[in-house]
C-alpha cells in the first residue's frame, strides 16, 4: 500500500555564540515526511513557526504572528492534509522550522542536514507571509497577485528561476484566479527568508510571499499609537487570499511530485555551425513512457512560451528519437527540454547549452 506519513521532531542547540539569544538552549523543529511510491526525488515545503515583536530579544511579550508566519504554517498544514491523501510518486517533506527571526537558524540546520545526508532535493518552497493584502504607507491593496522570489544577480536560467517559472505555470493551470509574479531577487530589501540557507547549500529554492506588505503588522508590539493599530493579529489576514496562495503551493508541489526528472545533457547540437535552424538533443530520463517537450523563449522574455512561434507544440512522443529540429535561430532564443509524465504532469525544464 501507500507509504504512511512520518512525523519527526528535530532539535538543535542555539545561543552558544550569543547573537539573538540570551541563553544556551535547544530548539525543536518538526518534519512531516510524505513518502513517495518511487521516492527518487524530494520536494520541501518550508515555513517558520517562531514570531517576534519590535525588540528581537524580547521573548515574553505577546507576539501573535498571524501573517508572519501563521499564514505559512497554515499552508504547510493544509499541504499535509491534502497531499497525504494522494499517492505521490516523489517524496514531499514539510519542514516547520524554528529560529527564522533569530537568523534563519532552523532552516540552516535543515539545509546542512540535507546536504550532509544527501537528500535528493529538487525544489524548496519557502512560504513566509502569504496572507496580507494591504501595503502600509501607500494603501495599495492587492489580493490577486503573489510573489515568487528566485535568486538575485543570477543567470536567467538558473535552477531556481526554472522552479519559479514552474510555480507560475502550475498556478495558471490549476489556480487561474491567482497571478504568480516572478521576482528576480532572492528576497526583499533588508529581509531574508528560510530559502536562503538552502540556496547557499546549492539547492533549488524559492520564496512565496504576499504582493503587498504591511509594516504596521510585522515585528510590531500589539498596541494602538496615534490612532494606528499595530500588531500581527489574525483580524488583518485576508483568508480568501491566503487560501488561493495555499492552492498555488499545493498545485505546484503535487504536480512536481508526479512529474519525471530533468533530461540530462540537453545540447544545442549545431551550436558550432552557422545555421538559422536549431537542433537539440538530450539523454532520456529513467521512465521510458514519458514524452518530451522542447520549449523556447526570446532572450528578453521571462517565461517559456506554451508553444513554439512556428506553431509546433514541441512535443516529442515517447519512443521517438531524442532529437528536435526547428527553423528558429539559436541566436534569438533560449531553448529547453522537459519530460512529461504519461498522466500529463510536466517536469522541470533543462536548458540547452
Amino acid at each position: 500500500g501507500r507509504p504512511r506519513p512520518r512525523v519527526d521532531t528535530v532539535r538543535y542547540p542555539v545561543g552558544r555564540n550569543g547573537g539573538r539569544y540570551d541563553r544556551v538552549t535547544e530548539v525543536p523543529e518538526l518534519m512531516v515526511t510524505l513518502p513517495g511510491t518511487k521516492a527518487e526525488r524530494e520536494i520541501l515545503l518550508v515555513a517558520h513557526i517562531d514570531t517576534r515583536v519590535r525588540d528581537v530579544m524580547d521573548s515574553t511579550t505577546f507576539a501573535p504572528g498571524a501573517d508572519d508566519n501563521g499564514s505559512g504554517l497554515a499552508c504547510l498544514l493544509e499541504a499535509v492534509r491534502i497531499l497525504s491523501g494522494i499517492p505521490l510518486e516523489q517524496t514531499v517533506r514539510c519542514l516547520f522550522v524554528s529560529g527564522e527571526e533569530q537568523g534563519l537558524d532552523g532552516s540552516r540546520h535543515f539545509a546542512d542536514l540535507a546536504k550532509q545526508e544527501g537528500w535528493p532535493v529538487v525544489a524548496v518552497f519557502n512560504n513566509d507571509m502569504i496572507g496580507n493584502v494591504r501595503a502600509s504607507g501607500t494603501e495599495l491593496r492587492e489580493d490577486r497577485k503573489v510573489r515568487v522570489f528566485s535568486e538575485s544577480r543570477s543567470g536567467e536560467d538558473s535552477d531556481s528561476r526554472q522552479l519559479a517559472r514552474y510555480v507560475k505555470e502550475a498556478a495558471a493551470r490549476y489556480v487561474p484566479d491567482q497571478e504568480v509574479v516572478l521576482n528576480y531577487r532572492s528576497d526583499r530589501y533588508r529581509r531574508g527568508g528560510d530559502h536562503l540557507p538552502f540556496l547557499q547549500n546549492g539547492f533549488t529554492a524559492v520564496r512565496v510571499c504576499e504582493y503587498c506588505e504591511d509594516y504596521e503588522r510585522t515585528h510590531q508590539d500589539v498596541r494602538t499609537e496615534d490612532g494606528i493599530a499595530y500588531g500581527d493579529l489574525a483580524d488583518y489576514v485576508d483568508f480568501p487570499y491566503l487560501v488561493r496562495n495555499i492552492r498555488v503551493n499545493i498545485a505546484a508541489a503535487a504536480s512536481l511530485a508526479m512529474a519525471p526528472g530533468k533530461p540530462e545533457r540537453v545540447l544545442l547540437a549545431n551550436a558550432m555551425e552557422l545555421d538559422n535552424n536549431t537542433v537539440i538533443t538530450w539523454e532520456p530520463v529513467a521512465d521510458p513512457d514519458v514524452s518530451y517537450q522542447v520549449l523556447c523563449r526570446e532572450t528578453s522574455d521571462a517565461e517559456w512560451l506554451p508553444a513554439l512561434p512556428t506553431g509546433d507544440s514541441g512535443i516529442v512522443p515517447a519512443g521517438a528519437p531524442l532529437r528536435f529540429s526547428c527553423p528558429l535561430s539559436k541566436d534569438n532564443y533560449y531553448f529547453a527540454v522537459r519530460a512529461i509524465a504519461p498522466g500529463g504532469c510536466p517536469g522541470l525544464p533543462a536548458v540547452a547549452r
